[in-house]
């Protein structure tokens, strides 16, 4: 057994992943899965791929080319580089755009492929991330609608990613407004309109989101039960689907309060602050954060506590913890920066159970 290691419950993501889909159809909702955490780890996408969804979200070519070959479409849920183009149209059906310049770009490399090429639009709609105004959203459809060889497929807007916005009526009925507009300006019905991601999904559970919206990007959904921004599972998906686990090298018993003169900062500028509880039991385990984000993970056993780590090293307070010994396992529940950060790791074995 190699550690440290990434331990993936994949009937748990695909349960997540039918679920989902089940809920959306009920609402003629279509689900595309969000795969980027899992970077290009194959094996589990083209099961999730093979439960039927008709679009594959990623951000990263380099994952996309993994499993280039399955059939359901592939789209960058990003803005593309201009310098990648040639291995967009290459490898994808379809990017989120919101400038002029690359719809330019996108056109004369369909072209020069002798293909189309599909885009979504993206409606900026207060989270400060991608996306226009109503104004420029009509003009740049109008434009898109101009190219021979880009298809614009719809609108799409995203929340609670950078900004923190929680998707809500007044957003939700902007959204509509804007598909409305477009949908005027071009004289015909958008295919897609892709409201937001795993934390519209309260909306969709309620019902709430508004008719226009056909389409959700869901990632860590999917892969965590969760709903992003109010932090919490959601009642009808699974939980618990990766464990983090590596090895213990070290058990001594030392002071909780450092001694000697502090500097302004760790090696990775943070800072952190320490509580006096005496001497404690301390374990410390192999993996830190140049592996792993490391303020995700949690651990399992009852009575140890994660109080930080360094470049290669995780520190745990296991005074209360099991009678480990080294050599000795310990194991991590994560959340999504971990789960993302230790797949796209190398020095993080990864495997489904």
């Amino acid at each position: 057994m190699t550690y440290p290691r990434l331990l993936i419950d994949k009937e748990t993501v695909l349960a997540n992943a039918a679920a989902l889909q089940s809920m959306g159809a009920q609402q003629h909702i279509h689900i595309t899965p969000v795969v980027k955490a899992l970077a290009g780890y194959d094996e589990l996408i083209r099961d999730i791929a093979a439960l039927g969804f008709s679009r594959i979200g990623d951000s990263s070519l380099l994952h996309i080319r993994n499993y280039a070959d399955i059939s359901a479409e592939k789209w960058l849920l990003r803005s593309p580089m201009v310098c990648e183009i040639p291995q967009l149209l290459a490898l994808t059906d379809g990017a989120l755009i919101s400038e002029e310049r690359l719809l330019r770009e996108l056109e004369a490399e369909a072209k020069q492929q002798g293909k189309e090429y599909k885009v979504i639009l993206m409606a900026e709609l207060g989270d400060l991330r991608e996306g226009c105004d109503q104004q420029e959203l009509i003009r740049l459809s109008v434009v898109a609608e101009s190219l021979p060889h880009v298809h614009l497929e719809g609108i799409g807007a995203n929340l609670s990613c950078y900004g923190n916005i929680l998707p809500g009526q007044q957003n939700m009925a902007a959204m509509a407004a804007m598909t409305a507009a477009v949908e005027e300006a071009l004289g015909r019905k958008l295919a897609v309109v892709s409201g937001g991601n795993s934390s519209s999904l309260k909306m969709l559970a309620s019902g709430q989101l508004p008719a226009a919206v056909n389409d959700l990007r869901c990632g860590e959904s999917i892969l965590l039960g969760m709903i992003p921004c109010y932090d919490v599972p959601a009642a009808w998906l699974q939980q618990g689907a990766f464990t983090v686990e590596t090895e213990i090298i070290e058990i001594k018993t030392k002071p909780s309060l450092p001694w000697g003169e502090s500097g302004s900062c760790d090696s990775f500028g943070g800072s952190t602050s320490f509580e006096d509880k005496g001497l404690r039991k301390r374990a410390l385990a192999a993996l830190g954060k140049q592996e792993i984000y490391i303020n995700s993970l949690t651990p399992l056993d009852r009575g140890v506590e994660l109080l930080g780590g360094s470049s290669n090293y995780l520190v745990c307070d296991i005074t209360e913890g099991p009678d480990y010994q080294v050599g000795d396992i310990i194991a991590f529940s994560c959340d999504y920066a971990a789960l993302a950060t230790g797949m796209c790791s190398q020095y993080l074995e990864k495997s489904c159970r």
